[in-house]
C-alpha cells in the first residue's frame, strides 16, 4: 500500500507541474547511463548523477527499473516525500541482465565520495529481486577498442596506510627516509583534521624483522607506500595482495615495473619531462628562429640525451645545428660559436643540452647566459638535469625548465609547512620531506575519496602538492600508472621565477 500511495503522489505532482507549465514546455534530458557501481556487501548498484530536467520516471527507464525500486534503495534522500534535484546521487539496483551484456566505456562521473555516497551502513536494504550479487558481475565482452574496467566504489570507512621505507634505524637511521616518514606525518595530521580517519603501519625494509611482517601487512592495507628501490619492489610483489598496488615514491628507475606490475611511479619520469620542455620549446619556436643542439665531446650520448634529439626531431627544422665541445673549450665555444649563430636581432636561438653530466650542462647555462648579456636572444629548455647552482646564471640564460618538483616557497601552504616540521622535529625539511607529505596526502585523499579501487580513478583526480604536481593517464597497455605531473619553471633576468603547475 506505502508503494502505491507514493507512486500516487508522484504522478499528482507530476499532474500539478504540468498543469503549471503554461508558458514554457518541459523538455526532459536525456538520460545517459553510468557504469560506476557502488558495492554494499554483496550487492551493487550504479551510481547516478542527476542532472537538470531528468525526472525519476525517466531515469528508472534508462536503467531499466521502477521508480520505485529506486525510491527503496535510497531512504536518505526521502524521495517518497521529496522530489529529485541536479547533483543529487542516486543508487540504481543493478539488473542481472545488465551483468550478461558488454559493459560500455564510464561516462564522466568523478564526484567524490562525501558528496557521493553514505556509509555502507547508513544504505537501505537492497531489492531482493533487482540487485545483482557482487560475484556474478560478468567479464565485458570483447569491443572494437580497449574497454576500461567498471569501476565500482567500495567503501573505506578507515584508511589503512603501510609505509615500506629504507630508514635503516639499526644502524643509525637514513636521514633522507626519516625526513619523507615525518613529512608524511606532517599530511596525515593535516588529513585527520580534514576527518580523514585513517592508521599508518610503517615497516624499516632494511630490517629482515621487519621484511618479515610485509605480507600480512599489505593484506591489511588500503594504500602502500614503498618500498623505494627497484630491488625492494622486486622482493616485494610476489606477497602483493590481488588488486592492491605498490606506490613507488620517488625512483624513477622503477618505471620499468609498472608495465607488467602493479606498481604506480609517484615520481615523473625524465621521458616526461624531456616530451614536456619540447613541447613547450616547440610551441614557442618561429620559423625564422634557430635551434642549437649541444652535445659534450669526448662521452658517450647518455640514453636520455638521445630521446631528446629523437623528440626534437632535428631534420624537421630548417635552422638547426649540432655542435659539440668539451669543457676545456667552454671559452672558445663561447667566443667563436655562439656569437656566429646567435647574431640575428629580430630571431630567436633557442638551445638544449644534450648531456646529463651537471657540470658540462652548468656550462652551457654559462655560455648562454654571456650571450644574453652581450645583447643576443637565447632561451635553453630542458628536463630537470638542466640547471645550475647560480642562479643568475640560469636566469640570465632564461632557462625554461620542465621538472617533477619545484618548491615556491612564497605559497602560504610552504611556508606553513616548513614552520610546522622545524617546530614539531627540529630540523629544516628537505625535498625528501615535502615529497613525503605530497605522496601520503595525494594517495590517502585518493583512496578517501573513492574507496578500495582507487586507482581506477586517478587519471580523474588530480592535485598539486607542495612541490609535486600528481597527474595520471589511463594506458590499457600497463599494469601500473605513471605520475606525468610536470611544473614548468621559467628563469627570467631580475632574478624573476614563475612557476606554471
Amino acid at each position: 500500500m506505502k508503494r502505491l500511495v507514493a507512486l500516487a503522489v508522484a504522478l499528482l505532482a507530476l499532474g500539478a507541474g504540468a498543469q503549471a507549465q503554461t508558458s514554457e514546455e518541459f523538455v526532459p534530458q536525456p538520460v545517459t547511463r553510468t557504469t560506476d557501481m557502488v558495492r554494499r556487501g554483496d550487492y551493487l548498484y550504479y551510481a547516478h548523477v542527476v542532472v537538470a530536467r531528468q525526472t525519476l520516471y525517466s531515469i528508472a527507464k534508462a536503467y531499466g527499473v521502477s521508480t520505485l525500486d529506486i525510491i527503496d534503495a535510497n531512504p536518505k534522500l526521502d524521495l517518497h516525500n521529496k522530489p529529485i534535484h541536479p547533483g543529487d546521487i542516486l543508487l540504481i539496483p543493478v539488473r542481472i541482465p545488465d551483468l550478461e551484456a558488454p559493459i560500455a566505456a564510464p561516462d564522466s562521473l568523478s564526484a567524490p565520495k562525501d558528496s557521493v555516497l553514505a556509509p555502507a551502513d547508513s544504505l537501505a536494504a537492497p531489492a531482493d529481486t533487482l540487485a545483482a550479487p557482487i560475484d556474478s558481475l560478468a567479464t565485458p565482452a570483447d569491443t572494437l577498442g580497449p574497454v576500461r574496467p567498471t569501476f565500482i566504489y567500495d567503501y573505506v570507512d578507515k584508511v589503512h596506510v603501510a609505509l615500506l621505507l629504507p630508514l635503516a634505524a639499526d644502524s643509525g637511521a637514513n636521514q633522507y627516509y626519516m625526513n619523507f616518514y615525518f613529512g608524511a606525518l606532517l599530511a596525515a595530521r593535516d588529513l585527520g583534521e580534514e576527518g580523514v580517519d585513517m592508521d599508518i603501519t610503517v615497516l624499516d625494509m632494511n630490517s629482515g624483522k621487519d621484511f618479515a611482517k610485509v605480507g600480512r601487512t599489505l593484506e591489511q592495507s588500503d594504500v602502500i607506500i614503498g618500498p623505494v628501490s627497484t630491488a625492494d619492489i622486486t622482493r616485494t610483489l610476489p606477497l602483493l595482495p590481488e588488486g592492491k598496488f605498490i606506490i613507488s615514491p620517488m625512483d624513477p628507475k622503477t618505471e620499468a615495473l609498472t608495465v607488467e606490475n602493479h606498481v604506480i611511479l609517484a615520481a615523473t619520469p625524465t621521458s616526461v619531462q624531456i616530451d614536456d620542455a619540447v613541447e613547450w620549446m616547440k610551441s614557442n619556436m618561429a620559423p625564422a628562429d634557430s635551434l642549437i643542439i649541444v652535445k659534450e665531446a669526448g662521452y658517450q650520448m647518455s640514453a636520455n640525451a638521445r630521446y631528446m634529439i629523437e623528440k626534437i626531431q632535428p631534420d624537421s627544422l630548417e635552422n638547426k645545428i649540432q655542435v659539440s665541445y668539451t669543457l676545456s673549450e667552454g671559452i672558445k665555444m663561447n667566443e667563436e660559436f655562439f656569437a656566429f649563430h646567435t647574431h640575428l636581432k629580430d630571431t630567436v636561438t633557442w638551445v638544449v643540452a644534450a648531456s646529463e653530466h651537471d657540470v658540462f650542462v652548468k656550462d652551457v647555462i654559462r655560455n648562454v647566459a654571456l650571450q644574453n648579456y652581450m645583447g643576443h636572444n637565447n632561451y635553453i629548455y630542458g628536463p630537470a638535469k638542466t640547471k645550475s647552482p647560480d642562479m643568475d646564471e640560469m636566469c640570465g640564460a632564461r632557462l625554461h625548465q620542465s621538472a617533477t618538483y619545484y618548491i615556491d616557497y612564497d605559497d602560504p601552504a610552504v611556508i606553513r609547512f616548513v614552520k610546522d616540521f622545524r617546530a614539531l622535529f627540529q630540523a629544516e625539511p628537505d625535498n625528501f620531506a615535502f615529497h613525503g607529505y605530497d605522496t601520503f596526502k595525494y594517495f590517502v585523499s585518493a583512496c578517501e575519496n573513492y574507496g578500495r579501487n582507487w586507482e581506477q580513478k586517478l587519471d580523474e583526480f588530480k592535485m598539486s602538492g607542495l612541490q609535486t604536481s600528481f597527474k595520471f593517464v589511463w594506458d590499457p597497455d600497463t599494469a601500473g600508472d605513471v605520475n606525468s605531473g610536470i611544473r614548468r619553471v621559467v628563469y627570467s633576468p631580475g632574478f624573476q621565477v614563475t612557476v606554471q603547475k
